[in-house]
């Protein structure tokens, strides 16, 4: 082996080395930066001088640099932070449901419901004075406007989830088209033999963040691509982008392909899943619920109102009443006569005067009778039939027991939504320390790595100069 070769060798550890630092030194400088991913070089020793007196070393040589990755580790974080993610955006959407409809409360739609009771009692006690009869028109007009502003605040909590996840698709389909951009490249560099380590982190983020909004999950193909995956559908496949549609269908916000915008995307998760289950089933079963106690209260009350008479002249004639509540609310929108409980409204006579208010049973021998106002004052506790919009019978029970048990349903699952939240929470937050560990910068580690290069550079410069007074000492032979 010449000196001339221990010269070559010393200079492949020395350059090796310089090259090592350098790496080590972007990782300190990148320890902050989110979404960097330590990089580290990689070495093959070099292939041999064969002599007749055997095999000698010829150094090292880099192969490249490589992110410090592992697949699992970041499967299994994106499916923890999809979770985590749709379970927060159900919480937060329950939450403000039970909000809305805002029992118990001594101003809210039960305390309204029992003033309207109460005021039936004290009409009933007394038939023939107009201020009970007032007393019950005001009483009838807050439950009304209590419910409207309820079931107002949950169609605008509609409106606002379906604009989220409009948005949430639209996003979903700029990252894929980014995801896919990213392929293109770093498919073109690598094949080129160059390392595309910031142009894979970046399209990791962004494979983070779609994974995050849709729960999917990544598919990575030997020629550095990616796929990106909702359930049995394909969103990114290579440089192909199959977008997402956001769409109305029977009245609910649902997610389509774009090209299909007839069937919906079942298969979904993490913030686009959570919207489309608020979309498709919390909201409208709050409205469903609010709908069925306006039906039965509106059946109930004017079913004993229209069996009673009001009393008017001298001597007092008998005219046989209508009905307490509008029994043709205002729908909204007004296409969906089944959405009774925004335009719950008194009988427009009502409305107009109190003197329309019945207290008496028909055939009764005058004003001074208050059967009709006994009947209304014991549905309070009586049973009262609350349908299905198609008519059917729902469940029969009072209508302050259908009330509490609405805002108990909702207070449930408004809960458990955010328990599940806080686990979910709490896996990805285990999830991401797990990928740390792995992929992420420790600066004591570093310096560590970054002495240990700086003892091989001095080694290898050391050979050099070896080498060197080697042949200081052959030239000084002559």
């Amino acid at each position: 082996m010449s000196i001339g070769s221990i010269l070559n060798t010393a200079r492949s550890g020395l350059l090796t080395a310089q090259k090592a630092v350098e790496v080590t030194s972007n990782n300190v400088a990148n320890a902050n930066t989110e979404g960097y991913t330590r990089q580290r070089v990689d070495t093959i020793a070099a292939t041999p001088t064969r002599f007749a007196d055997g095999e000698f070393g010829a150094g090292v040589r880099v192969q490249g640099t490589t992110r410090a990755r592992d697949f699992f580790l970041d499967s299994s974080f994106r499916r923890a932070t999809g979770d985590a993610a749709g379970g927060q955006v159900r919480s937060q959407a329950l939450a403000r449901l039970e909000a809305a409809v805002g029992e118990p409360s001594d101003t809210g739609l039960g305390a309204a419901l029992d003033t309207f009771y109460s005021a039936w009692s004290d009409l009933a006690a007394r038939p023939t004075a107009g201020g009970a009869q007032g007393a019950v028109q005001e009483a009838g007009r807050q439950v009304a406007l209590k419910l409207n502003s309820i079931a107002q605040r949950v169609d605008e909590l509609q409106v606002e989830n379906r604009q989220r996840l409009s948005s949430a698709v639209d996003e979903v389909n700029q990252i894929a088209s980014a995801i896919a951009d990213f392929n293109r490249q770093i498919v073109s560099q690598e094949s080129g033999g160059q390392s595309a380590n910031t142009l894979r982190d970046a399209r990791d983020q962004q494979l983070d963040r779609l994974a995050e909004l849709t729960g999917g999950t990544v598919v990575e193909a030997e020629n550095g691509s990616v796929s990106f995956l909702l359930g049995g559908l394909t969103l990114v496949d290579g440089t192909e982008v199959r977008p997402l549609a956001a769409v109305t269908i029977n009245g609910v916000a649902e997610v389509t392909r774009a090209n299909d915008t007839t069937r919906p995307v079942a298969a979904i998760g993490g913030e686009l899943g959570a919207y489309r289950t608020v979309s498709v089933t919390d909201i409208p079963r709050l409205q469903a619920d609010l709908d069925a106690f306006a039906r039965g209260l509106v059946d109930s009350v004017n079913a004993v109102h229209r069996s009673g008479v009001t009393w008017s002249g001298t001597p007092p004639v008998a005219t046989p009443a209508g009905d307490f509540f509008a029994s043709d609310p205002l729908a909204t929108p007004e296409t969906d006569p089944l959405r009774t409980a925004p335009g719950l409204r008194l009988d427009s006579e009502v409305a107009a005067s109190s003197s329309a208010i019945a207290a008496s049973a028909a055939g009764a021998t005058g004003p001074g009778d208050a059967s009709v106002a006994l009947q209304l004052a014991g549905l309070r506790t009586g049973s009262v039939t609350f349908t299905n919009p198609d008519g059917s019978t729902r469940v029969t029970e009072s209508a302050a027991s259908f009330l509490q048990r609405l805002a108990t349903d909702v207070a449930f699952s408004s809960r458990a939504a955010s328990d599940r939240a806080e686990v979910d929470g709490a896996l990805a937050s285990q999830a991401d320390t797990r990928r740390q560990e792995v992929s992420g910068v420790s600066v004591d580690e570093e310096l560590v790595r970054l002495i240990k290069f700086q003892q091989t550079y001095a080694a290898a410069a050391r050979l050099i100069s070896t080498a060197d007074q080697m042949a200081q000492t052959l030239l000084d032979l002559r």
